[in-house]
């Protein structure tokens, strides 16, 4: 007995909550640890902004390759939620780049770089990435199509603009933006507070898409809920860090690299296997489809074809024996007779019961329609495949005996009479008169009334008898 919806959907609802408490345990474990035991030490410049960099360059290009995914994906799905996203996400990207070109100890490519400007950078690419995720919410399982396909570069290019005007406002004028770090002091008031702010932001999009994964059961809901989750221990270390170079800091970008990894989990499942599995599965369907198409189409090719075997069969031969009819035999006889060709001979019987209606009278109709079955067959047992037996109506029968001279008509009537005599039963026999082609008339009408004087003759000197 399979389980309920409303059961499979609190089971996948425990089975996410069990999920979220595990990364919670490992990266509150981690956090602890660092703050609490003692871990949290400084590293050289050259050995932190190596592994920094590496994390950092992962992150931009996650980043960019969803955008890239995206573009291309909305143009077969409208999925505007997927594409907003990408679009958050090539914000986050290039800031992000910003941000580790901008930390100390980096060369100057942008302006100085100092901890206040990556810090900035830092901040401002953290509330972009809590923004994206929060207000896709409302977009999820919506299809926008734009009227017009240039307005996704009208998107495009109010994003690289905010990019842009961040670049040169915090590069050349970061006093537009509240003082992060301090050299010797550290995280500044204002750096704390937004940080708590982007952690708000967080939980409140933890929030919203959990609520999205009750309603939709989407494993895909399941790793965007992970990933907020992971980047707000995140934003933690980003709070608690007192160097630039510290465990603790290291310990926050490292959860950003877990983070965004599961981002590209997501994005890939979501935009790049989901929708193949689909495309697989419909061309699947589609397949069974052609090939129950196909069976159907033959099945009734076969229907067709019976049924009009069926009807030739009626046309042509006689319902009850199977014997050919009149109008068959006529058409095979002119067939013969356009194909003769000098020396050709061919031979026709007339063959008729002896005393057919004391069969009926005595036994029944149903016997006697046995009896004519009976001839039939043992006449198709005896004639060859090219020969023919024809019934004229009653219980008169014609046979058309293709190269066959007179003697060997003879033979096939002696044939037939004798088998008759071994397995007719009731009992009954026949009597048959033999005309030959051309000898005894070219056209049909004269050949048979020879053979059915030949009959008559058969019938005189006392039945049974092939004359």
């Amino acid at each position: 007995m399979g389980l309920s919806d409303h059961t499979l959907k609190k089971l996948r609802m425990a089975n996410l909550r069990l999920k979220l408490i595990i990364i919670s345990l490992i990266c509150l474990a981690l956090y602890m640890g660092v703050t609490l035991l003692g871990f949290n030490h400084s590293y050289s410049s050259a050995m932190f902004l190596t592994i920094h960099t590496n994390i950092e360059f992962f992150c931009v290009f996650v980043a960019l390759g969803t955008f890239t995914v995206t573009w291309y994906s909305y143009l077969n799905n409208c999925s505007f939620y997927s594409y907003f996203i990408g679009l958050g996400l090539l914000a986050v990207g290039f800031i992000d780049l910003f941000h580790f070109y901008s930390y100390e100890g980096m060369p100057h490519i942008f302006a100085n770089a100092c901890a206040n400007h990556a810090t900035q950078y830092h901040v401002i690419g953290r509330i972009l990435m809590a923004l994206t995720f929060l207000t896709s919410i409302f977009f999820y399982k919506k299809e926008i199509c734009f009227v017009k396909r240039h307005c996704r570069f009208y998107l495009l290019m109010a994003t690289m603009s905010l990019v842009i005007f961040v670049l040169v406002t915090v590069s050349f004028n970061s006093s537009l933006y509240p003082v992060m770090y301090v050299k010797d002091v550290g995280l500044t008031q204002a750096k704390v507070f937004i940080e708590y702010a982007i952690i708000a932001l967080l939980v409140a999009a933890v929030l919203g898409y959990l609520r999205l994964y009750r309603q939709h059961m989407d494993t895909y809901l399941q790793l965007i809920i992970s990933t907020l989750t992971i980047s707000i221990f995140s934003e933690l270390c980003f709070i608690s860090y007192g160097d630039v170079y510290d465990t603790l800091n290291l310990l926050g970008h490292l959860f950003r690299f877990a983070s965004y990894v599961l981002i590209y989990v997501a994005i890939f499942l979501n935009n790049v296997k989901k929708p193949y599995l689909q495309l697989v599965a419909t061309r699947s369907a589609l397949e069974n489809a052609n090939n129950a198409l196909e069976e159907k189409v033959q099945e009734r090719t076969r229907e067709l074809q019976e049924a009009n075997d069926r009807l030739v069969q009626a046309v042509t031969h006689d319902f009850l024996t199977g014997a050919i009819n009149r109008l068959e035999f006529t058409n095979r006889f002119n067939q013969l007779k356009d194909m003769a060709t000098e020396g050709t001979v061919h031979s026709v019987i007339a063959l008729d019961f002896d005393s057919f209606k004391n069969i009926n009278d005595t036994y029944g109709h149903g016997v006697g329609d046995e009896c004519l079955k009976t001839f039939v067959q043992v006449t198709q047992e005896v004639i060859r495949p090219t020969d023919s037996v024809a019934r004229f109506g009653g219980d008169e029968f014609m046979l058309l005996l293709p190269d066959t001279p007179r003697e060997g008509a003879r033979i096939v009537g002696e044939k037939i009479r004798n088998h008759l005599a071994k397995i007719a039963n009731p009992p009954f026999t026949v009597s048959m008169g033999i005309a030959q082609w051309p000898n005894d008339g070219r056209k049909e009408k004269d050949l048979l009334a020879h053979a059915d004087e030949a009959l008559y003759v058969a019938k005189e000197k006392g039945k049974n008898q092939t004359v």
